[in-house]
């Protein structure tokens, strides 16, 4: 557990460092939508970059966990497609909140993708000329592509920090008590992207306590796959599909509020819950292998 701890600190300090040192070191415009993102997308390494070093420092091999295994299996497909299935019902739940409907908003799209004001007129034109049915096919096929190539790639800076060597440092720990350990930490290691409005741009002071349980929410999923496969690969993959997916909810959705749209509001978060609920159930009744009951290197050993 102290090395768990050591790594939180550690990685939560450094990453913060470097954020400040580029925003106000270097004015590299995080309080800008394009500079955020991009930003954001380099934050995404420094659980890698951590990992390593203290790796060094212990005289530990780069893949001591076992978990960095690239060997195709089920699981990836299952990891790859599940954010999907997650993304379709959160828009269903999203549907059913007070003040909120479903509706092809293309405000929406323009402003997460930044559009020039020059072009946002053209670009209205043009997307109301294609059918809802088309785009959204359209923005969930691209998604799936980006989360298994471009997003898996950032994803695996963060991964290998919270579902490889945590897990490493926490395998006599159970797995809900990793899960939660593991989820705030990752929560809270995002605040300074939160408190400048990444996922919460309009309530960034409470987004920082919703970002801590959607990261314990989603990494619990994302731990049992990656005890069921042996590798962190598939938590990559499912974290950069989650991303890739993201924007789908808020485009296909007209009122509602950070608190209760996508997958880091109440609708994203019900979702989850179920989502859990079934692998609990899966786990216990069907597969009958007990990850979720027993410790992280039991299920690594088994």
């Amino acid at each position: 557990m102290k090395k768990a701890i050591r790594f939180s600190i550690i990685v939560c300090l450094f990453s913060w460092a470097m954020f400040a040192v580029a925003h106000w070191g270097f004015g590299m415009g995080a309080d800008t939508p394009v500079g955020l993102m991009l930003f954001s997308t380099v934050y995404m390494f420094f659980p890698l970059i951590t990992a390593l070093v203290l790796q060094a420092i212990d005289k530990e091999k780069f893949n001591h966990t076992g978990l960095v295994n690239f060997k195709i299996k089920w699981s990836w497909a299952v990891a790859w497609l599940l954010p999907l299935v997650m993304t379709l019902a959160c828009i269903l739940v999203n549907g059913l909140m007070p003040g909120v409907e479903l509706k092809y908003n293309a405000e929406q799209l323009i402003n997460q993708y930044h559009i020039p004001e020059d072009q946002q007129e053209m670009v209205r034109e043009q997307l109301g000329q294609l059918p809802a049915y088309l785009m959204i096919l359209i923005t969930l096929i691209s998604g799936l592509i980006a989360g298994i190539t471009v997003n898996a790639i950032a994803a695996f800076g963060e991964e290998f920090g919270w579902r490889n060597y945590l897990v490493g440092a926490l395998r006599g720990v159970k797995f809900w008590k990793a899960a939660l350990f593991i989820g705030i930490v990752w929560g809270i290691w995002h605040f300074p992207l939160i408190l400048m409005g990444h996922n919460y741009p309009n309530e960034p002071q409470w987004g920082v306590l919703l970002m801590v349980v959607m990261c314990v929410l989603l990494g619990a999923i994302e731990l049992y796959f990656v005890l069921k496969s042996k590798s962190m690969i598939v938590a990559a993959i499912m974290h950069g599909t989650i991303n890739a997916l993201a924007g789908v909810v808020i485009y296909f959705t007209l009122g509602g509020n950070d608190f209760v749209n996508g997958m880091p509001g109440l609708s994203g978060f019900i979702v989850m819950l179920v989502t859990i609920l079934c692998i609990w159930i899966y786990d216990k009744h069907i597969a009958k292998e007990g990850i979720m009951s027993q410790t992280l290197g039991a299920s690594l050993e088994r």
